[in-house]
């Protein structure tokens, strides 16, 4: 069996995605979450808080994953606020596996704000040129993100992993209850347009949206490197150590 492994966010739509993908491959899997599933075969749960540093660690306690995949993060009304509580979780995380020193790779799931800014000033300013690329400067803004990537980048040269960053633009998935899902969000508007008799036609996206081309990732296949030796969709950028 490979692994083990730890899956942060394993109720969301990467997370539980990535879980059935690893198990399917012979991987132990922890499902890490507030309320983790239960149905996926094989899968052990851990409910935690990852905000709640002391129960996280009391929870993290005898399990020692080789590979660590973060998929989760909170939004927040503030881009500060988001910094200050997505770093958290990161970082407590990994504080509470350092210990083990088990841990080989950590693979961080964050998207295309990493190019085109937060929440608060997302595509304002001066932008990259694209295509994207990962070695591209970060731009001049807060943007939670980057405070996630160097929570992972301090713990990864203290305790000696080997890390990816990936960031996909909209990934299009199942996960029972996440909202923030293309997928959903179209499913559910088909079906009153089927029940009210109604043509379909798209009112999510404006004349600009309509005539270009966007990059999307389906959550049942997951990025090159996830887990060292994986293969999957393309991404906006992925950078890896």
């Amino acid at each position: 069996m490979v692994g083990p492994a730890l899956v942060v966010g394993a109720s969301g739509i990467v997370g539980n995605n990535l879980a059935r993908h690893l198990r399917k491959r012979g991987w132990q899997v922890h499902a890490l979450a507030r309320r983790p599933p239960t149905e996926i075969e094989g899968m052990l749960p851990i409910a935690a808080d990852l905000l709640d540093s002391a129960g996280l660690r009391l929870a993290l306690q005898g399990v020692g994953p080789t590979d660590v995949f973060i998929t989760t993060w909170l939004r927040q009304k503030t881009e500060a606020e988001n910094i200050r509580t997505n770093r958290a979780m990161v970082r407590n995380v990994l504080d509470a596996l350092s210990p083990s020193g088990l841990v080989k790779h950590v693979a961080l799931v964050t998207g295309l704000k990493h190019y085109l800014g937060p929440f608060e000033t997302y595509g304002k300013g001066t932008l990259p040129a694209t295509p994207f690329r990962e070695e591209q400067p970060r731009l001049d803004l807060e943007n939670f993100y980057y405070a996630q990537e160097d929570e992972m980048f301090a713990a990864a040269e203290r305790d000696g992993f080997g890390w990816g960053v990936h960031r996909p633009h909209t990934i299009i998935g199942y996960a029972v209850g996440n909202a923030m899902n293309v997928g959903v969000t179209l499913a559910s508007y088909a079906t009153i347009c089927r029940e009210t008799g109604r043509h379909f036609v798209s009112g999510l996206c404006g004349a600009m949206e309509w005539a270009h081309r966007h990059d999307r990732c389906e959550a049942t296949s997951p990025p090159s490197g996830m887990g060292r030796d994986d293969g999957g969709c393309a991404q906006s950028g992925v950078q890896c150590r």
